[in-house]
């Protein structure tokens, strides 16, 4: 069952076991209707993965995909971003909407992140300062963490709320942990951090602004 093996193909496409992403949030795109190009994008969680169906929990307010229509199922796991193109083969009770599992082995993609360059103003707060924002300079992001530059060190282990909305976050609330703090020759400090667990659609958001930023860096 190629859905189930991981495996690299000619072409340079990864096929990964689709059984992993159960559990895990993800975003499921679709057009609203036949005649328009407008694609509505919808928060999901992965319920169960067989040779089958994929079976999602989405929202129960709010637009929903119809059945025999065309999807993107997106989830991103760890250092991943999986997109299944594939469409709905029924709606459940209830929250439940059910995928058919794709058959080829070139609608599942897997893409690695590398840590990109990124020079961004951003704000944080510190817990001695939990109102006054704190000025930092994002330099770098990745699917773990990122790192940023600022005025005065911190304390590996510090917890810290960033606001990510100049990268496009949203919501822009951000939890990260201090891993790592060093001296720049600029007597300015260089700050690693941590991402904490984030929430469903700031995890996609990850993956597609870094997978998007490679995309358009590649030659």
């Amino acid at each position: 069952m190629l859905w189930s093996r991981r495996t690299t193909e000619s072409d340079g496409t990864t096929v990964i076991d689709l059984r992993a992403i159960a559990g895990h949030p993800g975003r499921l795109s679709f057009s609203e209707g036949v005649s328009t190009s407008r694609m509505t994008h919808v928060t999901c969680t992965v319920r169960k993965v067989d040779h089958a169906d994929i079976v999602l929990d989405m929202p129960s307010v709010g637009v929903r995909p119809a059945p025999e229509s065309a999807v993107i199922l997106e989830v991103a796991t760890g250092r991943e971003l999986l997109q299944c193109f594939t469409s709905v083969r029924a709606m459940g009770r209830g929250s439940e909407v059910v995928l058919r599992t794709p058959a080829r082995p070139h609608v599942v993609q897997r893409r690695r992140f590398p840590r990109v360059d990124l020079f961004l103003g951003i704000t944080l707060h510190t817990p001695d300062r939990p109102i006054e924002e704190v000025a930092a300079q994002l330099i770098n992001l990745s699917m773990d963490g990122c790192a940023c530059v600022m005025v005065e060190p911190l304390q590996p282990g510090t917890d810290l709320n960033l606001n990510l909305s100049n990268l496009g976050f949203h919501p822009a609330e951000v939890r990260a942990v201090v891993r790592r703090c060093s001296p720049s020759p600029s007597r300015l400090w260089i700050i690693g951090l941590q991402f904490q667990p984030l929430l469903p659609e700031q995890e996609l958001y990850r993956g597609k602004y870094l997978a998007d930023y490679v995309d358009l860096q590649a030659p």
